[in-house]
């Protein structure tokens, strides 16, 4: 009997930590396709008619700089929210750390719906994401993809901005490069 229990145990073990590799592989699949539109897209805004985009960058001790990139105001109902930022346009192959991003590794799914806060339920004020640079100015290409009510449209945005230590705010929807991208 003692056997069998132990059998189920470690039979119970290894089941759970492929579950757990396999979730773990597709996230991190997600994480390379989000990564990817974001290196092969053509077309970037420098703001939102959805939602207000705005950042700070500041010296840490050890001399490095440490980024906040705020997504918050919307003006619409945005479910299921996903970002991710690319710094200075290193190319995925040549990416030494993970770049900063909200929704892909998460079990939790975050939306912003105007005036309706309730975090428990996952309806949250604004989003934020942050990262590190060496230098006191960063150039971030961002992605944003948030789920219609319906939950069956998707829309995602592009974001190309500077980062300094004067912060960033956007102006509305002014193209810095092309047209708006919505998929």
């Amino acid at each position: 009997m003692r056997k069998f229990l132990c059998l189920l145990l470690c039979i119970g073990l290894f089941a759970g930590c492929k579950t757990s590799t396999k979730a773990s592989e597709q996230m991190m699949a997600s994480y390379e396709g989000y990564y990817l539109s974001v290196q092969d897209n053509e077309r970037f805004q420098n703001g939102s008619d959805y939602y207000r985009i705005s950042g700070e960058l500041s010296q840490i001790a050890d001399g490095s700089y440490r980024y906040y990139i705020f997504l918050d105001s919307p003006q619409i109902a945005m479910y299921d929210v996903v970002m991710l930022a690319v710094e200075d346009d290193i190319q995925f192959e040549d990416a030494e750390k993970m770049m900063p991003s909200i929704g892909v590794f998460e079990k939790k799914d975050y939306s912003l719906v105007p005036f309706q806060t309730r975090v428990t339920a996952g309806y949250v004020k604004g989003l934020v994401i942050s990262g590190e640079c060496a230098q006191p100015s960063v150039n971030l290409k961002l992605m944003v993809e948030w789920r219609d009510q319906s939950r069956k449209n998707t829309v995602r945005e592009y974001l190309a901005f500077t980062l300094d230590g004067s912060g960033y705010e956007a102006e509305g929807n002014t193209e810095t490069q092309g047209d708006a991208v919505n998929e």
